[in-house]
């Protein structure tokens, strides 16, 4: 995803970021002299900075906490800066936009998973995957075992060791447990039978996870699915759970709430509960909501170092403030308030002031690389509980029609600079998957040909004001729902509301708040929503594959919510979608347990081929470059990122390899 190097030049960020792996390297104690205590040997290029930072120094000092090297595992990850060794302290500042803005918290502060990402993205099939939490692990007949090494003396934040018994309540007591998940499991944890694949304790520091068949994407999904739990600290979070509590539900309502199971999930959220344990590099000191930042401060039992054997992070703390619109957000990117920041901000409509304060804010612009598809799709309630509505927007020719009907590149001129050209809800240029027919079919502009397509869909009758009569004798006029924070999506629709309104369909833009707006989307009520469309991804069956199919009753609940109902709950929920979409979902499931990248590409295709007859979304246009920014201040970090959902950015690229420095 990053533009290839030019012959001659000097080596930059992005330059030495090509080198993936290269960030990575495992080391043993005794070969990297991890535990000397005097200063470095040799001086890092900001100075000699010793084997742990001065704040914890104090604290081993003052008997607070035991020397580094007890702290530290057998054979901590050493990670390899970016740019150069750096050293400690600073605080970052950052934002999250409403407290509904975690996943930015999950991505600096958060990505630990037990493999991860190599920092330079190649996509989901080609990126390679290395140890993390694990020391190594091992793929085992074709896919249908997974065995993982841990590193010993790893502890958790509070000190206690981390032990298979961890991986072991992770999985049989959190993510397969019956009560936790009435309606049900995770895919990831099932096999395709519908049973859960089978934990093993190999030994403490050796666990297995065995399925009846080969378990596609499961490494990918594990480095890259937000919310995947492989590990729970047993030691804090039994106090919690039933199973190890027999009061357990007077925990849960001593502390306000009504059930245990609850209850359990709020505390195994470290954003929520600051006091959980974890093994991320800084730690929560308050709840997202308790008071305007969320700080966070260094983890004193950190496991990876950096190549002099210094305990990471570099930096000491992040504060991150709680904003409640992007305008704010953009004020303090221009004023230079925060020192590395991305997403949400970093549109087209905000670049000419976010650039013109680069020189005086103290920071660089850094590019990143969207991982959508399309900068507005509109999606059509299939399965909208009224049924006139339900008839008018499962009509193919409609939906047709009233994309011949939108001047896409007025809203690209007028709204994104120009850049981007009409294209439909599909894979991008760039992807495997890219289909040029699919993403441009129905984007010419030709009212003409709209009203020929809205007439063949049966609507030919008009009322007084010239809008377009259902069966029934109703108007053809519906709401569109529109998260107020998305301006952009907010005025492209009032260009396409005139749009359709010259063909004789009339439409109400509702702007609401996002938390309203998936109340609304997922009870299923919306008659016609917007978003942006993802990527389909081969390896996980995750991030935007819902988009495309009817995968998952969130993700598609925009255009067929009884349908993923019907899929993900078969026999309790839903509605038996059309013979075509079936078809469809077989070959998801196929996919899904094809362990073979080709094969499971081909798969893909055919699935696609469906989307296109279906032609579930209509979309606006591809999506124009965004970027984050940077200090001047603040080092090791890229000059380029992917967007990419699955991804998680920036937390392969290792945060707690920043560091703040004055010396350029």
């Amino acid at each position: 995803m990053t533009p290839e190097r030019n012959a001659g030049r000097t080596l930059n960020r992005r330059d030495l970021l090509r080198g993936g792996a290269g960030l990575f390297v495992v080391a043993t104690a005794s070969g990297c002299g991890f535990f000397d205590t005097d200063p470095a040997g040799e001086e890092s290029s900001s100075g000699a900075k010793g084997k742990e930072a001065p704040s914890l120094r104090e604290r081993v000092e003052r008997g607070e906490l035991p020397p580094v090297e007890e702290r530290l595992p057998d054979s901590p990850l050493v990670v390899e800066p970016l740019e150069r060794t750096g050293v400690y302290g600073g605080t970052w500042h950052s934002a999250m936009l409403t407290q509904e803005d975690v996943s930015w918290l999950r991505y600096t502060l958060g990505y630990e998973p037990l493999v991860r990402w190599a920092p330079h993205w190649e996509g989901s099939a080609a990126t390679e995957i290395l140890p993390n939490v694990c020391e190594s692990y091992e793929v085992v007949d074709g896919g249908k075992e997974y065995v993982f090494t841990l590193r010993r003396g790893l502890k958790w934040s509070d000190g206690e060791p981390v032990t298979a018994d961890d991986f072991d309540f992770a999985f049989n007591d959190y993510n397969i447990y019956s009560e936790l998940h009435p309606d049900s499991i995770y895919a990831l944890w099932l096999s395709q039978s519908g049973e859960p694949a089978r934990f093993e304790k190999v030994d403490d520091h050796t666990v297995r996870y065995v399925y009846e068949e080969p378990k596609a994407g499961f490494l990918e999904q594990i480095a890259g699915t937000s919310g995947v739990v492989m590990c729970l600290p047993k030691h804090y979070l039994r106090q919690f759970h039933a199973k190890y509590n027999d009061d357990a539900e007077g925990v849960a309502q001593d502390a306000g709430m009504n059930r245990w199971v609850d209850h359990i999930v709020v505390q195994a959220d470290p954003w929520a509960n600051p006091e959980l344990p974890t093994l991320n590099a800084w730690l929560a000191q308050n709840e997202v909501g308790e008071g305007p930042s969320v700080i966070a401060e260094r983890n004193p039992y950190y496991w990876k170092v950096d190549p002099d054997g210094s305990q990471l992070p570099y930096i000491e703390k992040m504060v991150c403030e709680v904003v409640q619109d992007v305008e704010v957000e953009v004020l303090k990117v221009s004023n230079g308030d925060l020192d590395m920041q991305l997403y949400h901000f970093g549109t087209i409509r905000n670049k000419p002031v976010v650039a013109a304060s680069q020189e005086e804010g103290g920071y660089e612009l850094i590019d990143f690389v969207p991982s959508t598809v399309n900068t507005m799709v509109i999606g059509f309630n299939q399965t909208h509980p009224d049924a006139a509505r339900r008839e008018v927007f499962a009509n193919k020719d409609f939906r047709i029609g009233l994309s011949h009907a939108i001047n896409r590149q007025k809203i690209i001129d007028t709204l994104f600079g120009g850049q981007g050209h009409p294209w439909q809800c599909a894979p991008i240029p760039g992807s495997d998957l890219h289909d040029a027919e699919m993403g441009e079919q129905y984007t010419a502009y030709d009212v003409d040909l709209a009203n020929d397509y809205l007439d063949r869909a049966g609507y030919t009758e008009r009322n007084g004001d010239g809008i377009r009569l259902r069966e029934d004798g109703g108007a053809i006029s519906f709401n569109v729902l529109v998260v107020s924070d998305y301006a952009d999506q907010v005025d492209a629709l009032d260009l396409i509301r005139a749009d359709w309104r010259e063909v004789g369909v009339e439409v109400t833009i509702q702007r609401m708040a996002e938390t309203l707006y998936w109340e609304r989307v997922e009870a299923g009520e919306a008659e016609a929503s917007t978003w942006t469309g993802g990527p389909f991804d081969i390896r996980t069956g995750a991030g935007g594959n819902h988009y495309y199919l009817p995968s998952n009753p969130r993700g598609s609940s925009r255009f067929a919510s009884e349908w993923a109902k019907w899929y993900t709950r078969p026999g309790r929920d839903g509605t038996e979608p059309p013979e075509r979409i079936r078809q469809q979902l077989e070959l998801f499931d196929e996919m899904l347990v094809t362990f073979d990248a080709a094969e499971a590409t081909a798969l893909a295709r055919q699935i696609l081929e469906i989307t296109k007859e279906e032609f579930f979304y209509i979309g606006i246009s591809t999506p124009p470059t965004e970027y984050g920014v940077v200090k001047t201040s603040f080092h090791n970090v890229p000059d380029s990122f992917t967007g990419s959902v699955a991804y998680q950015a920036p937390g392969p690229s290792n945060p707690e390899q920043y560091f703040i420095s004055d010396e350029a």
